[in-house]
């Protein structure tokens, strides 16, 4: 930001100073004032330049994946990535604004039409991120969700889906993760 300050500033002095040779010494102060009043030299703060970053956002997407973050071999939860992208399907590259995401998750039954529809919400949180980083697993962000905290049943598929909001520009982008996601542990075979 500094760098870009201090070249505008060289330029409006070669520019004042182009226009100081060829107009004489007599008339300096009024081409001064009447070039600032036209040459503003404005700097956008970080929260703008973020916000103008978020205007970009078309659609929201949500990817997940199974984890395991203990010392056993098995997943203890899941990983949701949210994330908003602009029209060109690029993520949309945000940093330090706070946007808020509310996650649910719901399991799956077939209806009358032989259609897969949402049954019970077994799991509802709100949660804030502050990147775009929390969007993939390339960074080790993401929302953590242990199958702890998932309230499904045995009897339930091992499969459920996901949804995601993220609140941003005055508004609200919905998300449903593209392929099932895990609802709990896998069983353990038996020999």
């Amino acid at each position: 930001m500094k760098k870009n300050r201090i070249i505008h500033l060289f330029v409006l002095a070669f520019i004042l100073f182009g226009l100081f040779m060829l107009s004489g010494c007599d008339s300096n102060q009024s081409i001064i004032a009447s070039l600032s009043k036209i040459v503003q030299v404005k700097e956008k703060s970080n929260e703008q330049v973020q916000k103008d970053i978020l205007a970009t956002a078309i659609i929201a997407a949500v990817d997940t994946s199974s984890k395991n973050w203990d010392e056993d071999l098995q997943d203890d939860g899941i990983i949701a990535y949210p994330e908003l992208r602009n029209i060109s399907d690029d993520a949309v590259k945000f940093e330090g604004i706070e946007l808020k995401v509310d996650i649910e998750i719901w399991t799956r039954k077939i209806d009358d039409d032989f259609k897969e529809v949402r049954d019970r919400k077994i799991y509802n949180s709100s949660w804030t991120i502050d990147s775009w980083k929390y969007g993939t697993f390339i960074y080790d962000k993401g929302i953590i969700i242990p199958f702890e905290e998932i309230k499904a049943v045995e009897s339930d598929s091992d499969y459920g889906e996901l949804y995601v909001k993220i609140y941003a520009n005055d508004g609200v982008y919905e998300a449903k993760s593209p392929r099932g996601v895990r609802i709990k542990p896998k069983t353990e075979l038996k020999i």
